[in-house]
């Protein structure tokens, strides 16, 4: 049986530029955010469609797959194909997690923000992992499905012997805080137990603090507190 867990999320916050808004899924246990580039009026478009997509496909992947990294990427590769044959125009990031019986597991493409803070056995909370973001010298994202330059799948998988929290954000919000913000506001509202509203106001205070600092991309966070597998 899967160890319970809560979510709150908040998507497109702020002024959309043109059509290349983000776009949020959730199917089954798998948390899906893709953040629409800017380079293309109809990202957006494709960031709804990617989100869905990604989600469902890999909603239908056995969890007792022996080798996850190698099918998801295939699942990612798979749609990137898809889009390039059909000369889809827009392109997109994509940051997804999906909580499994034992473990969790991230998928990264692009420049969103996937952090994983974990509950300290003496209390408190910090961050244990940070996913590689695919930005340039300029701070520009070399690699968005869709696009010309697509490579590689970041894949990190976690297991559940302690509890969690996983933030999902589009560089909207990424770009403007900083941990200590996130550790100060899981301190101050989580000790031992979450629940949606604590979740839904650690959202809503980080998206509050992106636009105090400037921000004026879309803003998009999903944050899902898992428990520990006993």
């Amino acid at each position: 049986m899967k160890a319970t867990y809560e979510y709150a999320a908040a998507i497109n916050w702020g002024k959309r530029k043109y059509e290349c808004f983000d776009a949020f899924a959730k199917v089954a246990d798998i948390f899906t955010l893709c953040d629409g580039a800017n380079s293309c009026k109809s990202s957006g478009k494709l960031a709804t469609e990617l989100a869905h997509l990604f989600s469902e496909k890999a909603s239908f992947l056995d969890s007792e797959t022996i080798d996850r990294e190698h099918a998801i990427s295939r699942i990612v590769m798979d749609i990137h194909e898809t889009y390039t044959l059909k000369k889809n125009p827009g392109a997109s990031t994509l940051l997804s997690l999906s909580i499994l019986e034992d473990s969790y597991e991230m998928v990264s493409i692009g420049d969103s923000y996937g952090k994983v803070f974990m509950h300290k056995l003496d209390g408190g909370w910090e961050e244990t992992c940070s996913i590689p973001r695919d930005i340039d010298y300029k701070g520009y994202p070399w690699q968005l499905i869709g696009s010309d330059v697509f490579e590689l799948v970041h894949y990190h998988r976690f297991n559940r012997d302690q509890m969690a929290c996983v933030f999902l954000m589009s560089d909207g919000v990424g770009d403007f805080i900083k941990n200590s913000d996130i550790t100060r506001l899981l301190n101050k509202n989580i000790l031992e137990k979450f629940d949606q509203t604590n979740l839904q106001d650690i959202v809503y205070s980080l998206l509050n603090i992106s636009e105090d600092r400037g921000s004026k991309d879309d803003k998009s966070i999903c944050l899902v507190f898992i428990e520990k597998n006993e």
